[in-house]
């Protein structure tokens, strides 16, 4: 497969449209279209649909993963010969490259919350840059098995065929709802191993969800003897969720680790209102050292996750 044909494909994933691929790749848009019906020539099967945005079929979803990969190593063996260039004469003008972007996959809690001390490391690597593709612990391996990101945090540990998985720990949720909120539904407050609680109808209590990915307070509810959905409010964004869940709108499972920088009066709902959700980290099987590098920082951050 030619290279260059190759890159488009991924740009052209990356930016949604042909137009854009052209943009980055610093060509026309009909020079980056030449070169992708060329790669379909080629291989004799469609890689892409044209529709907006751009998503990639089953044969162009194997083609994809290799445009990464290829990527990625060609990153790594660029610098190298860079390093030797400058080693054999040190007085020779450095060469400006570009970064190597690592494409993740995560869940908007970890984002909001463990994951951040990455950004720190991150910020002191001169030759890699990051980009975040955010779904639901349980729904992002497909970005993997795709080829969109070269590595996914999910809450699942089972391998799939080129990847290895490290388990990180697990995130502990906990199902709060504000005081005011209890108040309107009328409630009782009990006394639990774990501490204070509230006896409380969880099928009328409003609830909190994150979107239609999230199964977190619905799997909540089953485990308490709740088959039907009380009237739930979506709110997509993890800052804003805890925001919502405080104000009253509902009642939904929040990081202990966001609870801990919550300066508001919540009450948890149930006895045993704890979830802990377990985390592993999926990477592509590559011999490279920035995605090493950023496999210890997952890990370090990791460590504070509970």
């Amino acid at each position: 497969m030619n290279i260059e044909h190759v890159r488009a494909l991924a740009a052209a994933v990356d930016e949604g449209t042909v137009e854009g691929a052209a943009f980055v790749l610093r060509i026309t848009p009909s020079a980056a279209s030449q070169r992708i019906r060329a790669l379909e020539s080629r291989l004799g099967q469609v890689l892409i649909r044209r529709t907006n945005p751009i998503t990639v079929t089953e044969a162009g979803t194997a083609v994809l993963r290799y445009a990464r990969q290829v990527e990625l190593l060609e990153s790594e063996a660029m610098d190298r010969l860079h390093g030797i260039a400058a080693d054999a004469d040190p007085r020779a003008p450095g060469v400006l490259r570009e970064p190597t972007v690592l494409r993740i996959g995560l869940n908007a809690d970890s984002l909001a919350t463990w994951f951040r001390p990455v950004f720190a490391e991150v910020a002191a690597w001169d030759d890699v840059v990051i980009r975040l593709d955010v779904a639901d612990q349980d729904k992002v391996m497909p970005l993997l098995t795709s080829g969109e990101v070269l590595g996914a945090i999910a809450s699942t540990g089972a391998r799939t065929y080129g990847t290895r998985v490290q388990r990180l720990g697990a995130m502990r949720y906990v199902a709060v709802a504000a005081p005011a909120l209890l108040d309107r539904h009328g409630w009782t407050q009990r006394e639990g191993s774990s501490g204070p609680f509230a006896e409380v109808d969880l099928a009328s209590l409003p609830m909190v969800n994150f979107g239609r990915d999230d199964d977190l307070q619905l799997a909540f509810l089953k485990r308490n003897g709740i088959r039907q959905v009380p009237p739930m409010s979506v709110v997509p964004s993890s800052t804003e969720f805890a925001t919502a869940v405080v104000a009253g709108v509902g009642w939904g499972m929040i990081p202990v680790l966001q609870l801990a920088d919550i300066d508001a009066e919540l009450v948890p709902i149930t006895a045993d209102p704890s979830v802990d959700v377990p985390l592993y980290w999926h990477h592509w099987k590559l011999a490279s050292d920035k995605l090493s590098r950023l496999t210890e920082a997952l890990t370090r951050a990791a460590a504070h996750m509970r």
